[in-house]
């Protein structure tokens, strides 16, 4: 138990060696897309608070910051994992009112005190978890970004989650959609140093979705959070459209899988939209590299040719039957 003359000197004195978060998104399980107004109103997460939006060029709305208690460990690939007691920060983003993400996130402060403090000195900087034990920035960030989820550990991805399902009772939400999905995660990991350019790397984890490793400044991290989501969701844009495509070449009814994977997503591609300015060129770098513009474009031109053949074929079994 902390003793009460403990010196309460919150760790919103010491800046974050570290800031990790995870991006989780998938479809909102409904028929059909929720009006911008609807979308704010869903995304009203806390009373008094309204969701931010945007209405052009692609419709979307922010819920306000939720703050989740957590005392856990943090991963790492060196020595041993050290306790972390805070809140995360988190938030649920709805784009085009079909594809909804939640993303969590925490500074993590290192070398502010020793022992378990009491409650009321985490809560006095929310957002912020405060690692007890030693341990090395890099190490965090690394064994963040490497590390499988494991009993104990802090579970960004699960929290984010839990800020998507409480979408699902809300009444414009009909549980009815068309499309099968997989919900994906990105992790994003940020080695803070004042003073220094942003360095980025992107690069694909062992289950395929990307992971972001960055050293900058804290100045810069909202606007990596808002470059993470982006990279999230176009990720899970042209992962959702290829599964449906392959789908759709084992099923028995192909345009039931392409039909509404088209009129889902198909007008959802629009990477620039909401790009901060400041982090433009590393989306840019990524479309040099991965091109992955061009794999959705290509993807797209392949269900909608997919889908014409079959409508003719429809169409030409239609008229064979009349004039038999």
């Amino acid at each position: 138990m902390a003793r009460s003359d403990a010196p309460l000197d919150s760790p919103a004195k010491h800046p974050p060696a570290v800031v990790l978060g995870v991006v989780t998104t998938d479809l909102l399980n409904t028929s059909e897309p929720l009006p911008l107004e609807a979308a704010q109103q869903a995304l009203k997460l806390l009373p008094g608070v309204a969701a931010d939006s945007h209405r052009h060029p692609v419709e979307q709305a922010v819920s306000p910051d939720l703050f989740y208690g957590v005392d856990c460990r943090l991963a790492t690939i060196r020595g041993a994992q050290p306790r972390a007691i805070g809140t995360v920060r988190a938030r649920a983003v709805l784009t085009a009112g079909h594809v909804l993400q939640g993303s969590a996130r925490v500074d993590v402060v290192l070398d502010a005190s020793t022992r378990r403090m009491p409650w009321s000195y985490y809560a006095a900087c929310t957002g912020t978890v405060e690692a007890i034990n030693k341990a090395d920035p890099a190490d965090l960030v690394s064994g963040f970004l490497k590390t499988p989820n494991g009993s104990g550990l802090l579970d960004l991805g699960g929290i984010g989650t839990q800020v998507m399902a409480l979408l699902d009772d809300i009444p414009q939400v009909d549980g009815r959609a068309d499309m099968r999905t997989v919900a994906s995660r990105l992790r994003w990991a940020v080695l803070v140093r004042e003073g220094v350019d942003l360095d980025a790397e992107v690069v694909a984890g062992s289950d395929g979705a990307f992971q972001v490793r960055m050293t900058a400044p804290s100045e810069l991290v909202p606007r990596i959070v808002a470059f993470c989501e982006i990279l999230a969701l176009h990720q899970w844009l042209l992962a959702a459209l290829k599964n449906a495509f392959d789908r759709a070449g084992r099923s028995p009814k192909p345009m039931d899988e392409l039909d509404p994977a088209l009129s889902y997503l198909g007008h959802v591609w629009n990477p620039t939209a909401h790009l901060p300015t400041e982090i433009a060129w590393l989306w840019e770098a990524l479309e040099h590299d991965a091109q992955l513009t061009w794999e959705w474009e290509s993807t797209v031109t392949r269900v909608r040719d997919k889908l014409s053949l079959l409508t003719r074929k429809a169409i030409e079994g239609t008229l064979h039957k009349e004039f038999l």
